[in-house]
């Protein structure tokens, strides 16, 4: 049996001594050895510290955070980065040919005779703004027109309209929150100006704050403007200067903060409307620069999109429209609900044209981004657009669309602040831009017959102000645009002039034009849907939109382009 004792130190090395005694020896003369090296070693270390400067560095700083960029993405093309710009005062401006004086005071040089833009100006009503852009296809339109190069030499000054986004633009840079974001309850917070912007009775929800900022975002996209810009974009209200690109990117770090781990960006529960606008400011962002930074946030909020989209009540295997609240909301309820399949089913088919309109518009958005876009997600967005279109005694499409089903076609759509006026239009418009940018078919049988509904409700201002709706003109001037106007392959001229006259005339009657005050440059004037939601914010960025609408897409049917 082996003994149990374990190791003993004495004992061996008692054995040792006894065994082999020269190898005792040896281990006593080395420890002896270099016991004594050490000892020397220390105490002339000591003498010699004892006669250096003792020297304290300071310690380094933590690196500045920067947003995570995944390993696995690849280097990709991003635009070279621009000289030194600056937005330089404006003289003039031309409406029509007629050179006019300009209302806008600049900060700068009162000599200098460098224009917003080297493009021309054409009576149809298209801004010179981004006609020369150098952005990848297909947003190669939106160029830095707003803020050209120092030194462009003169040439045709800017439209009414470029000078109406240009205000627009500055009015959303004077109201943007310090960490980036845009807020319809922050708005007299954050007004540098002695009066605030707007009163309303009662607080804006923060729900939407995602939404508005992407909103807002999407107006610079929309004129170019990328995180990238180097110009200064000048508030003539309070003579600050913004970097244009500083605001973008400020915008997009808050708004990519806010994005949950399943790609949606709204609070507790999402919110469809904020989570297609942020899907379409985020795959713009990225389709403007290419920059690796922007991808993988554009890509989770696309996903989240389409895994939001409900089935078709035709087949629960293919994609429906959307609604306010996403299919994954709806089933994990009955799930816990333990509801019945018919309560579930019914609830999952859902949808309005509304929030559907929103969607397909961002997700083409990022088609054009080239990220990852089911074709099925598009195609059932247009299958719920044809789903909700009347169709008359004939088999024919009377270019009327519901809400929600054919049936509520050309009703209107009851809810808050009924007392604006109606526009059926809107519905119309809306299955316009599902049909156009989804399909690219420009002999739909449904265009048409939509386009003279449009046209049927111009745009016009009452008097007492409830005639105003800035959701049906943007929609409207979107569609007819694609449909009619100067680069429409199959354009007749019946619908865009006079709708794009009387958009004109309505949108720029309503901006503010108070010299010094805050509201400069705004829309303060609120319509049904804004007025106890997104405030002047929704109105602002809204109606920069729409007056961008001459070059914020390319044709969708293959229109020539501008040079």
């Amino acid at each position: 049996m082996a003994d149990q004792r374990g190791f003993r130190p004495f004992d061996f090395l008692r054995d040792a001594s006894r065994n082999s005694p020269w190898v005792l020896i040896a281990v006593a003369l080395h420890v002896f050895l270099i016991a004594g090296a050490a000892i020397f070693y220390t105490a002339h270390q000591d003498h010699a510290k004892a006669d250096e400067p003792i020297t304290i560095l300071p310690r380094k700083p933590p690196p500045v955070a920067e947003l995570p960029i995944p390993p696995e993405i690849p280097p990709v093309r991003t635009i070279p980065p621009m000289d030194d710009t600056e937005l330089t005062p404006i003289d003039t401006y031309i409406v029509d040919q007629v050179a006019v004086e300009s209302p806008m005071d600049e900060v700068g040089d009162p000599n200098s005779t460098s224009e917003l833009d080297a493009g021309g100006s054409t009576a149809n009503g298209v801004g010179t703004i981004g006609t020369k852009g150098t952005g990848p296809a297909p947003f190669q339109g939106r160029g830095p027109g707003l803020l050209p190069p120092k030194g462009t030499p003169p040439g045709k000054t800017p439209t009414v309209i470029d000078m109406a986004v240009l205000e627009g633009l500055r009015w959303l840079a004077r109201h943007q929150n310090e960490d980036g974001s845009w807020s319809a309850a922050t708005l007299n917070e954050v007004c540098p100006c002695d009066e605030p912007v707007y009163n309303p009775k009662k607080a804006y929800p923060r729900l939407y704050d995602t939404g508005l900022t992407s909103l807002a975002l999407l107006a610079f996209l929309g004129a170019g403007i990328s995180h990238e810009h180097k110009a200064d974009l000048v508030d003539t209200t309070t003579g600050k200067r913004h970097k244009a690109g500083e605001i973008v990117k400020k915008g997009l770090r808050w708004l990519v903060a806010q994005q949950n781990a399943d790609g949606s960006v709204t609070p507790d529960r999402a919110f469809l409307y904020n989570e297609a606008l942020a899907a379409m400011a985020l795959s713009e962002a990225y389709g403007l620069t290419q920059h690796r930074l922007w991808r993988e946030p554009a890509q989770k909020s696309l996903d989240f999109l389409q895994a939001a989209q409900r089935p078709s009540p035709h087949d629960p295997n293919a994609a429906w429209g959307w609604r306010y609240v996403s299919r994954q909301e709806i089933e994990s309820f009955h799930r816990g609900a333990g509801s019945q399949d018919a309560d579930l089913q019914k609830e999952l088919f859902d949808a309005d044209i509304s929030v559907t309109g929103w969607a397909v518009m961002a997700l083409k958005s990022g088609q054009l981004s080239r990220l990852q876009v089911s074709p099925a997600s598009l195609a059932g967005g247009v299958a719920f657009a044809r789903h909700v279109t009347q169709m008359g005694g004939d088999g024919r499409p009377t270019g009327l669309v519901g809400y929600l089903d054919p049936k509520s076609a050309g009703a209107k759509v009851t809810g808050p602040n009924d007392q604006y006026a109606y526009h059926p239009g809107s519905m119309s418009a809306l299955g316009m831009c599902i049909r156009i940018f989804a399909e690219h078919d420009a002999l739909d049988p449904f265009l048409k017959p939509a386009a003279d509904q449009i046209v049927k409700d111009l745009p016009a201002v009452s008097k007492d102000g409830l005639s105003v709706d800035y959701y049906y003109w943007y929609y409207a001037s979107l569609a007819l645009n694609q449909l009619d106007g100067p680069d429409a392959p199959k354009k007749s001229g019946k619908y865009w002039p006079a709708w794009n006259k009387a958009m004109v005339d309505a949108v720029l009657a309503l901006q503010d034009k108070t010299r010094g005050a805050c509201s400069n440059g705004g829309w303060m004037q609120p319509d049904r849907w804004s007025l106890d939601h997104g405030g002047p914010l929704y109105a602002t960025a809204l109606n920069v939109l729409t007056l961008e609408v001459y070059y914020r897409y390319e044709n969708a049917f293959g229109g020539h382009k501008r040079n």
